[in-house]
């Protein structure tokens, strides 16, 4: 799948689902006034599609400990996405607290008092059941696994920080694992990352019945 595809798609999405923010001159930035879970969806994917970008740049450096913390960001995106349109057009009290919770990280916003996060277990069931169609236990500790895997690279885990040592050079790597076989390697992420990202942006389109967009999106599946 080619990524300036991706992007343009997912632009159009935006431009067609939310359009363009209003420029506050108070605050000298640009907001959203809406707050609604298609918005946070929207910019959700936004995020994601920014990721894998970042990620394609990473893998090509050897900087693979970067690379595989924004994983696990791409992935927290496309999951919170499947669960903030579940239901649409209706939104359950979780979704209303999450949507809550992301409007309240403006420029200008507190950090006391913030609404609770929403729980990753009922983001997960969420995703569980879109894929499926009912709650599947196995499902949920795959993405549980996955999720733990990626992470690692978040919390700088001993194992996820050792990827990059040379033994033979005593060398950490830290301008990037030189290695062009790993890094091809590696690359696979881009792969994963682009198919997710693709998949989320299409479940917005189909929730939201953008039936040229969704055909766009499925296209670019069978290209993969």
């Amino acid at each position: 799948m080619d990524l300036m595809a991706i992007n343009a798609l997912i632009e159009q999405l935006r431009r067609e689902t939310i359009g363009a923010p209003q420029w506050v001159p108070a605050k000298g930035v640009f907001e959203y006034r809406e707050q609604s879970p298609i918005v946070v969806a929207v910019l959700k994917l936004v995020r994601a599609a920014h990721g894998v970008n970042a990620v394609e740049i990473l893998c090509a450096s050897g900087l693979f400990i970067d690379a595989g913390a924004i994983m696990r960001c791409i992935g927290d995106c496309c999951d919170e996405i499947h669960f903030l349109l579940e239901g649409h057009p209706a939104a359950s009290e979780h979704v209303l607290r999450f949507v809550k919770a992301f409007f309240e990280t403006t420029i200008d916003g507190g950090i006391d008092d913030c609404t609770p996060n929403v729980p990753v277990k009922k983001i997960r069931g969420a995703v569980v059941r879109v894929l499926k169609g009912r709650h599947d236990d196995e499902t949920q500790k795959t993405m549980e696994r996955i999720h733990k895997t990626f992470s690692g690279y978040i919390h700088a885990n001993y194992a996820h920080v050792m990827e990059i040592y040379n033994g033979g050079k005593d060398d950490f790597n830290l301008a990037g694992v030189p290695s062009q076989s790993l890094r091809a390697e590696r690359m696979q992420y881009v792969d994963v990352a682009r198919t997710s990202v693709v998949l989320a942006a299409a479940f917005i389109a189909q929730m939201l019945t953008l039936h040229e967009l969704h055909g766009k999106f499925v296209e670019l599946l069978d290209e993969a």
